[in-house]
């Protein structure tokens, strides 16, 4: 196996979970906070372009395809799982990782 010489950084998330803390009877708790933290490396040209073509049709499933190319890869099995418990987190990270590279929707007029 080929090693990765891929330069990664850590990007955590914190969020409330307003479903956590559910009790025994059903009742719910106050809100349980949840922080995830994984490492990605910088997307290249081609996957920013494979994201942005896939993106006009289905832009959750691009947002995960970018996420699984730069994800660490011990960090990968543990973003999935996250992924499918929390599925908000994927646009989240995916935003975060594109504004890394310069593409936001925050520019002025």
């Amino acid at each position: 196996m080929q090693e990765d010489t891929r330069k990664f950084v850590t990007f955590s998330y914190t969020f409330s979970d307003p479903w956590a803390g559910e009790n025994a009877d059903g009742s719910l708790e106050d809100a349980q906070e949840v922080t995830l933290s994984f490492r990605f490396a910088k997307p290249g040209k081609s996957q920013i372009q494979r994201m942005q073509d896939k993106a006009v049709k289905a832009p959750g499933q691009a947002a995960r395809n970018l996420l699984l190319d730069v994800v660490h890869p011990d960090d990968k099995q543990a973003l999935m799982d996250s992924m499918e418990e929390y599925p908000g987190v994927t646009m989240s990270l995916a935003g975060a990782i594109l504004k890394g590279v310069g593409i936001s929707s925050d520019l002025g007029n």
